[in-house]
């Protein structure tokens, strides 16, 4: 019973974290650099999903998309799909290939964002024939994947920083 209570309450506590996240990322001059600004919700589902493996990863992907949805401009659940599998992919890789470190959740985060936002940019701007697409993506989409790749090294310390304590009080250290 006790272990039940707190695995809620780390999700729980993922779901407020996420949130938060999506209403500061959200908000008008806030933490712009150059004109750009991170997408704090995705850097934090992705490190998540580095610490919970590929189903709880996946499902925090799919909620933080589903928050990210409700600011963007784009179709209602675009950025549920593309994080829950993003998300899927980064929890798979860690369980059989890859090591949780912060370099590797940077490169994750870095490569969810460009699959996202280009994917996102293809069909807004490519397939309609816009001239010259190249500055766009170079000068606004690149310059905010970087800036919420390096968002991700304080996204990575601070779920694992849960993750362990957490795990502690689940399984506690049999003596």
């Amino acid at each position: 019973m006790q272990k039940n209570r707190f695995v809620v309450m780390k999700f729980f506590l993922y779901a407020l974290i996420a949130a938060a996240l999506c209403v500061v990322q959200n908000t008008p001059e806030l933490l712009v650099i150059a004109g750009t600004k991170p997408m704090l919700t995705a850097a934090f589902v992705v490190a998540v999903a580095m610490f919970e493996g590929e189903f709880a990863g996946a499902l925090t992907g799919a909620f933080g998309g589903m928050l990210c949805d409700l600011f963007s401009y784009y179709r209602s659940g675009y950025y549920a799909l593309m994080f829950f599998l993003c998300c899927l992919v980064v929890g798979l890789l860690i369980q059989g290939y890859m090591r949780p470190v912060v370099m590797n959740c940077c490169l994750f985060i870095f490569a969810a964002m460009v699959l996202s936002q280009g994917v996102a940019f293809f069909f807004v701007f490519l397939i309609r024939g816009y001239e010259g697409p190249e500055l766009l993506f170079t000068l606004n989409i690149l310059p905010m994947c970087l800036y919420t790749a390096l968002t991700g090294i304080p996204a990575f310390y601070g779920v694992r920083a849960m993750y362990l304590w957490f795990q502690k009080k689940i399984e506690p250290a049999v003596n």
